[in-house]
């Protein structure tokens, strides 16, 4: 059986965010294909994680890399090995402290990825860890997976077929986030430019370069030359709506503060679209699924009503039921698995241009778009009026989940890669 290793930045477990879902599902079934490895970063409190991935695929060699805490030789050598982003984000703040003005000015200044596209958070140890890895095997493919790894390649030996799985195109996240900036800065269009530059320059070093969809694809086509390019999106199995659909007054947002483009996307809706939807609808509420810092909550539940933040939740299905789920997504590229769940669960959704960006709905037949604030509630509003729309939208959206993102068709694509 030919032999493959995959080097993540972390584990494909648990099933919380669409990161790990969108690996979890690709790797379950190559793993009846492949003499497969896997090496990823943990902590020592995922160990109980490990112990079930472990269970679930017994035929997969685990290479886990335990972070433990720095030491200072560690910690300076972690600086010297970032300085660039040190440096940037030194220029950076003062630019920001000149410039920005408004409240998402501050949020992007927060999180924008800017300065962090060329240096990595994952501990310098763990590239030796990797390398140890290439050696115990004659590996016939490598594949390395997400931005945070991109530059991994120049470690793979040219006997080992290299493949780069890009979740998400950085250069395009980071384009969206200088487009809502209230101003323009040409130091950050500069380093947008040596960050872009740099993205697709380590992407030249691999063999093929895999998208998880054909709109990623297509902006990569632009530019790479010498990799070969794939689109795969991600297969999931379409499921039958077990329950009937009768809206119950909630809107639900599905995802973690810790990814950025969740936290600016429902900051935006929380500000821009909320207040006006709960006074015209009193008794509307949201729900918010997934992990969000307490200093965040305490402060959207001390401006507005009606929020209520579930962190990680059993049963997700038991919480989307009669909602309408909402995706007020800008900035990010790659496909939001969220979608995908809900459209499983025969929930009817409304989305941003961005939000819905490779998967293969149509506004107004399975979902409704909005890319303003007066849309995007708008159209929820239509929804909110009107149940017989939402239950057509959902059972299309549905339809069109199960003919172009078929299971069996989207794996056979992706296992078609290897030949």
């Amino acid at each position: 059986m030919r032999k493959i290793l995959i080097v993540t930045p972390y584990m494909p477990f648990p099933l919380n965010s669409g990161g790990r879902i969108a690996q979890f599902e690709f790797d379950n079934e190559l793993r009846h294909h492949f003499d497969m490895t896997i090496a990823f970063t943990m902590k020592a409190s995922d160990q109980k994680d490990l112990e079930q991935l472990k269970v679930l695929w017994p035929n997969v060699k685990f290479k886990p890399y335990l972070i433990t805490e720095q030491s200072l030789s560690d910690k300076f050598s972690s600086i010297l090995y970032r300085f660039s982003e040190f440096l940037n984000r030194f220029i950076g703040k003062g630019v920001f402290s000149a410039l920005c003005k408004t409240n998402l000015d501050h949020l992007l200044k927060l999180n924008t990825t800017l300065f962090r596209s060329k240096s990595f958070g994952f501990p310098p140890g763990f590239i030796d860890h990797f390398r140890n890895v290439l050696l115990e095997n004659n590996f016939e493919f490598v594949q390395v997976e997400f931005h945070q790894l991109i530059s991994f390649a120049k470690y793979i030996p040219r006997s080992s077929y290299r493949i780069f799985v890009h979740h998400e195109l950085r250069f395009v996240r980071e384009k969206r986030e200088l487009e809502l900036f209230s101003f323009q800065s040409a130091f950050l269009n500069r380093v947008y430019k040596k960050n872009k530059s740099f993205e697709l320059s380590a992407l030249e070093k691999y063999d093929m370069v895999c998208t998880l969809s054909e709109v990623d694809k297509v902006i990569l086509e632009k530019d790479l030359k010498k990799a070969r390019l794939v689109s795969s999106p991600v297969p999931i199995k379409v499921l039958a709506p077990g329950l009937s659909y009768s809206f119950d007054h909630k809107l639900v947002f599905l995802g973690g503060e810790n990814h950025f483009p969740n936290k600016e996307g429902l900051d935006w809706f929380l500000r821009s679209c909320w207040s006006e939807l709960k006074s015209n609808y009193p008794q509307l509420e949201l729900l918010v699924i997934g992990k969000w810092h307490q200093d965040s909550i305490t402060e959207y539940e001390r401006q507005l009503e009606s929020i209520n933040f579930m962190g990680y939740v059993e049963d997700l299905s038991s919480v989307l039921a009669n909602s309408i789920f909402i995706v007020p997504i800008r900035i990010g590229s790659g496909i939001r698995m969220k979608i995908i769940e809900a459209v499983n669960m025969g929930i009817p959704f409304v989305s941003t241009e961005v939000g819905m960006e490779g998967l293969c709905f149509q506004n107004g037949k399975d979902c409704l778009v909005g890319n303003t604030a007066q849309e995007f509630s708008s159209s929820i509003a239509r929804l909110i009026e009107s149940e017989g729309l939402g239950i057509c939208l959902a059972k299309n959206a549905l339809n069109s989940l199960n003919e172009e993102n078929s299971y069996e068709k989207l794996m056979s694509k992706r296992l078609a890669i290897y030949n």
